[in-house]
């Protein structure tokens, strides 16, 4: 699935009382259908993806973080007293006009609704094209001699914001899991060719993990680039702890610190829990092994050993796990 990020962004900016823009999956277009004709819809609820309305967008929202991000007190209390009551938007633009602010409003909102797109795009598997959101501190120096009273004169306001990461952490669930599904498919044929095993190429068998995983209430987030799905985690809860299961990113792009935003992930998910992290691995893994101990971790040294039966073979050993803890 893929998508321009423009066209999501005009779509989400033209949703009304009467019309609600979708994503048809298998014709990747963006169609409007009308809001009050939903059951007459000609999709299915799982051809479609609903993006997102005039409540997502926020913009009310989006004018009281700009405010905030004004540093002079004088014009930030100005534009708070205009956005209260009725008429906000009218009054907002007015006061901005009065300070020559209304261009600097106009791109941070524009930042603001792209944002919304990325976000739209990134949580539901969908690739997208088109410029990304990067944004530093703003001046507009172009009301700087402005001189409203006699005994004050506004400083060239900074709107402050975040630059937007290159990559995202998504949390999956099932909504968007089938986006999930050849990633660990890739998984699945690279532990079995370490293993000495042919690849199998069997997205089925992953879907159904990913599906049984989730009734578990396993903890899965995924690593977007674009709204494409690059790497992800599976986490559970269990004996008290948080334990990793899996950890994937994408061959050419390892040593790039994103199996790190994965890691980091899980530590807050168990810090929020209260519970420790503890990772099992095999010991032959020296790759994961070598990566954990860059992320922090130590080996606990300890190792389990089960006596198989009922083998044609006779008794062999299994090395079964090798923990991990925080330093």
């Amino acid at each position: 699935m893929k998508v321009n990020l423009d066209d999501v962004i005009s779509a989400i900016e033209s949703v009304s009382s009467e019309y609600t823009y979708v994503y048809v999956k298998d014709e990747e277009r963006i169609i409007p259908l009308e809001s009050t004709r939903v059951d007459s819809w000609p999709y299915e609820d799982d051809e479609i993806i609903i993006l997102p309305d005039r409540n997502d967008i926020d913009d009310y929202g989006n004018m009281e973080r700009f405010i905030q991000r004004v540093d002079d007190e004088k014009i930030r209390e100005w534009l708070s007293n205009a956005i209260r009551g009725r008429g906000a938007f009218r009054m907002f633009r007015a006061t901005l006009e009065r300070f020559h602010m209304l261009n600097e409003w106009y791109d941070y909102r524009d930042r603001c609704h792209r944002i919304c797109a990325m976000d739209w795009c990134e949580e539901n598997g969908i690739e997208y094209e088109g410029a990304r959101y990067e944004i530093e501190d703003d001046y507009d120096d172009s009301y700087d001699d402005y001189d409203a009273d006699d005994d004050w004169q506004p400083e060239p306001q900074p709107v402050k914001a975040a630059v937007k990461p290159e990559y995202k952490i998504i949390a999956i669930g099932r909504r968007n899991v089938n986006q999930l599904v050849f990633l660990a498919s890739e998984f699945i044929d690279e532990r079995l060719e370490k293993r000495g095993y042919a690849k199998q190429d069997d997205p089925d068998e992953a879907n159904d993990k990913l599906d049984q995983l989730i009734a578990d209430g396993a903890r899965i987030h995924a690593l977007s680039d674009h709204g494409r799905y690059v790497g992800y985690s599976i986490a559970s809860e269990e004996d008290g702890r948080y334990a990793l299961d899996e950890i994937f990113v994408r061959r050419e792009l390892r040593r790039k610190g994103l199996g790190r935003m994965l890691i980091r992930q899980l530590e807050k998910d168990a810090k929020e829990a209260g519970k420790p992290v503890q990772l099992d691995l095999d010991p032959a893994d020296g790759d994961t092994i070598a990566f954990l101990r860059k992320c922090g971790y130590t080996v606990l040294s300890r190792i389990t050993v089960e006596k198989e039966e009922n083998t044609d073979q006779g008794a062999s050993i299994d090395v079964a796990g090798l923990p991990f803890a925080l330093k």
